[in-house]
C-alpha cells in the first residue's frame, strides 16, 4: 500500500496543478457573469470534445460501472457504456434545437419556467437541483473512499483537498475554468485510463488466462447473457437518458458551443470515446468478482484490485487517475448547481440583480455549495444508489422537457400532470427494486400522458417567450 504521506503528497501536488491552471484561465478570460455561467460561444472542438468526456467521468465511469461489474458482471458494464454514450447521440438533435429556441438562455429551469409555467418550473427545479447535487455528492463520495481503501487517507482529507482546490478554481473563472480544466485533465485521463487498465490485465495473467480464472472461478461475471446484468444494461439506459437529457452541465455546453459545427463534431468524438472508456473501468469490478476477491462491499471492487495488481508507484498512478476524473466531474456539477441557482432561484428573492452583482452572488453560493457537498460526501453514501433515486425522477420529467422543444402543442397543465403521473408510476416498481419497470413504466407514463393530452387539447405556445429571454449583464 502506498504510504499516507506519500499519497497526500501527490494529491497535493496534482490538485495544485488544476488549482493554477484554472484561476490562471479565468482571470484571464472572465467577462462578467455570463461567462461565469454560461461561457457563451467559448469552446471549439478540441475544448467541446474534452469538457463531454470530462463530463462523462467521475461516478459515471470509474465508480458506478466498476461497482455495477462487481455486482451484476460484464453485460452490466457494456450496458453502462451504452448508457453514457447514448445521451450524446441524443444531444446531437436536442442541443442545436436548445440554441435555436433560446440563444440567450442559462439553465434547463429556466427553459421550463418560459416555456411551461410555475408548475413545471418548480418540478424542473427540484428534480434539477437534486439530480445534479446528488452527482456531485456521489462523485466526492467515490474519490473519497477510492483513496481511502488504496493508500488509508481518511475520507475528509481528500474531500477537504478536493473540494477545496475545485471550489477555488470554479469561483475565479465559473464555468469557463470548469471547461479549460477539462481540456487538461482529459488529455491525462484518457492514457492514463487505457495505460492502468492494460497492466492491471496482464499482471493477473493476460488476457486469454484471465478469462479462463474468471470462468472457473465466477462464470456468471463475465456472461454476456447473464439475465440480472442484461436487465440492468436495460434500466441503466433509460435512467441515464431521463436524467442526462436534464442535466444542467449538458445544456450549458449547448450555449457554451462556439457554433453547431464545433458542437456536433464534439458530440461524436465523445460517443465514440466514452463507450470502451466506461467497459475499461467496469473490468476492475468484473475481475473483483470473476476472481472471487475479498471485497467489503461493490464499490470497494476497484481499490480492491488496485491493491491487489499495482506496486507503490503504480498506485499513487491511480490516485493521480482517480483525481483527474473527479475533479473533471465536481467543477461541472458545481458549476451547473450554482448557474441554476443563480439565474432561476435567486430572483424568487431579488429580481433585479444582475451583472457585476449577481456575479458576486454566484461565488457565493459556489462556496456554500462546496462545502454543503463535502459535508454530506463525509457520511459515505452508496455511489450507484444516490444516482438511481435522482434518475427515476428525471425519467418521468424528460419526456415533457424535450416535447416542448419541438412543438408548441404541449401546454404547461400538461407537461406538469404527464411528469407526476409518471414518477407516481414509477415509484412502487422503485420501492420494489425492480428498476426496469420502474424507469420504464415512468418514462413511457409521462410521455403517454403528454402525447395524448397534446392530441385531445393542444395549448399554443409562442416561441418568441424564449427567443426573448435576455442577457443577465
Amino acid at each position: 500500500m502506498a504510504t499516507f504521506t506519500l499519497t497526500v503528497g501527490v494529491m497535493v501536488l496534482t490538485l495544485a496543478s488544476f488549482l493554477v491552471v484554472g484561476v490562471y484561465y479565468g482571470r484571464r478570460n472572465l467577462d462578467g457573469v455570463e461567462d461565469f455561467l454560461a461561457a457563451r460561444g467559448s469552446t471549439g472542438v478540441s475544448l467541446g470534445l474534452a469538457t463531454f468526456i470530462a463530463y462523462a467521468a467521475g461516478s459515471g465511469l470509474l465508480f458506478s460501472p466498476p461497482e455495477s461489474g462487481a455486482r451484476l458482471g460484464i453485460a452490466a458494464v457494456i450496458g453502462y457504456g451504452v448508457a453514457i454514450a447514448t445521451p450524446f447521440v441524443l444531444y446531437l438533435t436536442v442541443a442545436p434545437k436548445i440554441r435555436e429556441r433560446m440563444p440567450q438562455g442559462h439553465t434547463v429551469v429556466e427553459y421550463a419556467r418560459a416555456r411551461y409555467g410555475r408548475p413545471m418550473y418548480f418540478l424542473t427545479l427540484f428534480v434539477a437541483l437534486f439530480y445534479m447535487f446528488i452527482l456531485m455528492t456521489a462523485n466526492l463520495t467515490g474519490v473519497a473512499l477510492a483513496i481511502q481503501a488504496i493508500a488509508g487517507v481518511p475520507l475528509l482529507v481528500t474531500l477537504t483537498l478536493v473540494g477545496g482546490v475545485v471550489m477555488l478554481y470554479t469561483v475565479q473563472g465559473g464555468l469557463l475554468s470548469s471547461i479549460f480544466t477539462d481540456l487538461v485533465q482529459t488529455l491525462l485521463l484518457v492514457p492514463l485510463l487505457v495505460g492502468t487498465a492494460v497492466v492491471a490485465v496482464f499482471q493477473l495473467g493476460g488476457p486469454a488466462e484471465l478469462l479462463t480464472r474468471m470462468q472457473a472461478t465466477n462464470p456468471t461475471a463475465v456472461s454476456l447473457t447473464n439475465p440480472a446484468g442484461v436487465r440492468f444494461a436495460v434500466y441503466i439506459v433509460i435512467a441515464l437518458v431521463g436524467a442526462e437529457m436534464l442535466n444542467q452541465s449538458l445544456w450549458q455546453r449547448a450555449h457554451a458551443a462556439r457554433d453547431a459545427r464545433s458542437l456536433r463534431l464534439s458530440l461524436i468524438g465523445a460517443t465514440v470515446a466514452v463507450v470502451p472508456m466506461t467497459i475499461l473501468a467496469g473490468l476492475y469490478g468484473v475481475i473483483a468478482s470473476g476472481l472471487g476477491m475479498d471485497f467489503a462491499s461493490p464499490s470497494a471492487a476497484l481499490p480492491t484490485v488496485v491493491q491487489a495488481t499495482f506496486g507503490t508507484g503504480l498506485q499513487l498512478v491511480f490516485v493521480v487517475l482517480v483525481l483527474l476524473v473527479i475533479a473533471s466531474t465536481l467543477d461541472n456539477a458545481l458549476s451547473a448547481i450554482v448557474s441554476i441557482l443563480a439565474v432561476d432561484v435567486v430572483p424568487l428573492f431579488d429580481a433585479d440583480r444582475s451583472g457585476p452583482e449577481l456575479l458576486r452572488v454566484a461565488r457565493i453560493l459556489t462556496v456554500v455549495i462546496a462545502v454543503v457537498g463535502v459535508a454530506i460526501a463525509a457520511t459515505g453514501p452508496s455511489v450507484l444508489f444516490l444516482l438511481l433515486r435522482a434518475d427515476l425522477l428525471a425519467s418521468a420529467t424528460v419526456g415533457p422537457i424535450l416535447i416542448g422543444l419541438y412543438t408548441s402543442r404541449l401546454g404547461g397543465t400538461a407537461a406538469f400532470t404527464a411528469a407526476v403521473l409518471g414518477i407516481v408510476a414509477g415509484v412502487p416498481w422503485f420501492l420494489a427494486t425492480n428498476y426496469l419497470y420502474s424507469f420504464a413504466g415512468a418514462l413511457l407514463v409521462s410521455n403517454a400522458v403528454a402525447v395524448g393530452w397534446m392530441l385531445a387539447r393542444p395549448a399554443d405556445f409562442s416561441f418568441d417567450e424564449l427567443t426573448d429571454l435576455e442577457s443577465l449583464e
